[in-house]
């Protein structure tokens, strides 16, 4: 009360401006612990928003450390809350749960799984991942994966976690373009791949203009989910397998019940610009696209668009073996096998010559649709548009043939505004379409129709002949002997020591 009293002796002693003056610092210190009062209620505030998502650091967070040894690394990255309000994060959890290589620290908690995490409004938190790899461990995939699961006001989100789990060479990306493109890496100009260590690519790897990518015999390409290969206008792709030790290009899961399935990655995509694109003894598997060779008018016109495809597999491809868009390409003694779509889809033109080539089509995945050998010299474009170029396509001494329930493997389509030459010669052909005439000497010759190759196994992509196959001495020797002559078969036997080559990729040797 005492003190009260003097407050009041005080006040009332001062004369009228000086009351103004507190009365105005009064009201000043009022608004400002209002201020933060209001602003200490509002972090109370959850916002609850369905369409409050959390933002990261990264979508993806690689592990770039290759071991040698047993070893560990962790990385980490942020988790952003944008809103002003405080979130709860319902569960943060390791996707791959007890059994996954990776462990999570989480705002300072040591949790894989952890429930009603808050973070107030306009604030972040730090996950720290850690992976730990045992490099010479075999059993081990070349890429560990995993996911961290985010669910907040029932939105779910994902971050990618990437580690290397083998002694290899790794290709990740570096560029992320956002006009469309793939995220990738570009390879060193002129580099050239041994068999010294595996090579692992994640996103896309590109051959850069004006540089070639030579792979030597025996080297193993593994390819992560959507990754693929690259090779950009005027750059090259030099593929050097052998006989006995082929190039394979394949998905990087190494479990038994991958070892034969579709789709583990993308394709191999060649633009125009290189004379000497060759590849040679490859096998390329379980992807989408096999190879997609493709002039991209984006990239300039009038440039080469030349490949070579000899003696090489490509089996198990989701979508096409090969995929041509106005390109050049002289193959032989190859195998294209069990493709979702088209086995080969040549359109908007181009040149292109196939001797001695088996395509087996037996997908047994889905059921299949499309007919094994598609070819148009036009393509369709955007706003309806439709480009054409001139289309030469041969085709001889081979084979087409598959489980299509129409028991039809070709389709032609063809504009009157671009030459359509195209002729299937001494082969055996599955082939029953209305509005194909097999009877026209203009696109047929010496062929075999509608005889089922008889092949040691389809189901087992074992595309020799049997000893009663109709394949057997069908071919022409002069198909054989063009330049470049083609003697021997993709398995090195001889195809001149009786009457007539056989049909196909495979010399029949009793």
């Amino acid at each position: 009360m005492r003190n009260n009293q003097l407050l009041l002796a005080f006040y009332r002693a001062v004369n009228q401006p000086m009351r103004k003056y507190l009365f105005y610092i009064f009201q000043l210190i009022l608004s400002a612990f209002l201020v933060v009062g209001i602003g200490s209620c509002r972090k109370d505030v959850l916002d609850t928003n369905p369409a409050t998502k959390l933002s990261f650091s990264t979508d993806t967070v690689y592990f770039d450390t290759v071991f040698v040894t047993f070893g560990s690394v962790t990385q980490r990255f942020k988790v952003y809350n944008n809103s002003n309000d405080k979130i709860k994060i319902s569960r943060i959890q390791l996707a791959g749960g007890n059994a996954s290589a990776f462990r999570l620290n989480i705002d300072g908690f040591p949790s894989d799984n952890l429930t009603d995490l808050e973070i107030e409004g306009k604030d972040s938190i730090f996950i720290f991942a850690e992976v730990t790899v045992d490099p010479n461990n075999e059993a081990n995939p070349f890429v560990v994966a995993d996911s961290i699961r985010f669910v907040t006001n029932g939105n779910i989100q994902h971050v990618k976690l990437v580690a290397y789990g083998r002694n290899a060479d790794f290709y990740r990306p570096t560029v992320f373009p956002n006009n469309g493109f793939p995220n990738y890496s570009v390879v060193d100009c002129n580099t050239t791949w041994t068999n010294d260590k595996p090579k692992v690519i994640i996103g896309y790897l590109a051959v850069d203009s004006a540089c070639t990518l030579t792979i030597e015999a025996g080297t193993q390409v593994y390819l992560y989910n959507n990754s693929g290969i690259w090779v950009y206008k005027q750059g090259r792709l030099i593929v050097n397998g052998t006989k006995e030790d082929t190039v394979v290009f394949q998905g990087v899961r190494k479990e038994s019940q991958y070892r034969e399935e579709s789709g583990q990655w993308d394709r191999i995509w060649i633009n125009q610009g290189s004379t000497g694109n060759s590849i040679n003894y490859a096998v390329i598997k379980n992807g989408n696209i096999g190879i997609q060779a493709e002039d991209v008018p984006a990239f300039g016109t009038g440039l080469p668009r030349q490949l070579s495809l000899t003696n090489s597999r490509i089996r198990n491809m989701k979508a096409f073996g090969i995929y041509a868009v106005n390109y050049r390409i002289n193959a032989f003694n190859n195998v294209i096998s069990n493709c979702g779509s088209h086995a080969l889809a040549i359109v908007n033109g181009g040149t292109y010559n196939f001797r001695h080539t088996t395509i087996a089509n037996y997908w047994s995945d889905a059921v299949r649709s499309d007919v094994s050998v598609y070819l148009s010299n036009a393509m369709a474009g955007p706003n309806n548009s439709v480009t054409v170029a001139d289309l030469n396509f041969n085709f001889s001494n081979g084979i087409v043939y598959g489980n299509l329930q129409s028991d039809n493997e070709i389709e032609v389509d063809g504009i009157n505004s671009a030459a359509f030459n195209w002729k299937f010669e001494n082969c055996i052909l599955k082939l029953d379409n209305p509005n194909i005439n097999s009877s026209d000497p203009t696109h047929f010759s010496s062929n075999v129709l509608n005889q089922d190759p008889k092949f040691k196994s389809a189901q087992e992509q074992d595309y020799r002949l049997e000893s009663n196959s109709p394949a057997i001495d069908a071919g022409s020797l002069t198909i054989t002997n063009q330049a470049p002559a083609i003697p021997e078969d993709i398995l090195g036997n001889t195809r001149l020591a009786d009457s007539a080559p056989d049909c196909g990729a495979f010399e029949f040797i009793p």
